[in-house]
């Protein structure tokens, strides 16, 4: 409901509508983009320590780590990882995700190790795991599916609990078998939360990475970053991480997007 006084629209009402012209929120969103690396570039001229680099003197090494096939060659093997274990997460989380949320006694049977897992640094977790699976691309793999496995399983879980139970008893009036159920009733209603479930794996899959490559084999962006750093070579150590940083920007923006498209109720864009 629109606030007004009077018949006429508030103030806070009218610089929301003005917020929301498309020109205007595109002005905001470049001079939120802009603003740190301005800042950034800013501060590293000012200082005086040798090792504060700047946005320019990044874009400089990350030229240079292109042109001799340097990044290229962590980025693709720290890609492959991030792939692999990313869908065997986002599917492992949708499988126990879908019957915990489902099935009372599944959801009692598995609640205790779901919950004591989710509370445990998985961090804590990576040199065991690693000491069981070894140094090699399998370990990597396995570290990034723990990563990604609980928020898809949570938001899935909680998606499929709150189907309204006005739709469940309509499907039962109409006879919809189990199946019909799911393909009618609760996997439209839990599309919002698996969408949401897949925005924060991301995220937290590609600090599986870096942190699986910090403790296994000597390869990937993760690899990038310590040998760099270590050298003391910080606008180098800083390319790997701006890569992951629009790697998680693109894959949370297409996402964003592809919710607004498969639930546009929930946002109320145009399907």
């Amino acid at each position: 409901m629109t606030s007004t006084v009077q018949g006429k629209p508030t103030q806070k009402a009218a610089s929301r509508r003005k917020l929301g012209d498309p020109r205007n929120e595109r002005l905001f969103w470049w001079g939120g983009l802009l603003f740190v690396p301005v800042i950034w570039q800013i501060y590293s001229m000012i200082s005086e320590s040798p090792l504060i680099v700047g946005p320019i003197d990044v874009g400089v090494a990350s030229i240079a780590m292109i042109q001799d096939g340097t990044l290229l060659k962590a980025a693709g093997e720290s890609g492959l990882v991030f792939v692999t274990g990313m869908l065997a997460g986002i599917l492992l989380g949708l499988l126990v995700g879908l019957l915990v949320g489902r099935f009372r006694a599944v959801d009692v049977a598995l609640d205790p190790y779901i919950s004591a897992l989710y509370a445990t640094p998985l961090v804590a977790l990576v040199p065991l795991l690693v000491v069981a699976l070894g140094f090699g691309f399998n370990a990597k793999v396995v570290i990034v599916m723990i990563f990604a496995f609980f928020p898809v399983a949570i938001n899935v879980a909680a998606g499929v609990r709150g189907v309204p139970v006005d739709l469940e008893e309509l499907a039962k009036m109409y006879c919809s078998n189990e199946l019909q159920s799911w393909r009618d009733i609760v996997l439209p209603s839990s599309l919002p939360f698996i969408v949401t479930g897949m925005r924060l794996a991301v995220g937290r899959a590609l600090i599986a990475v870096v942190v699986a490559e910090f403790s296994t084999a000597v390869t990937g962006l993760g690899y990038l970053i310590l040998r760099n750093s270590r050298r003391f070579e910080m606008a180098e150590s800083l390319v790997p991480v701006v890569v992951l940083m629009l790697t998680g920007f693109v894959l949370y923006t297409l996402l964003k997007r592809s919710e607004k498209r498969l639930a546009p109720w929930v946002s109320g864009a145009p399907a």
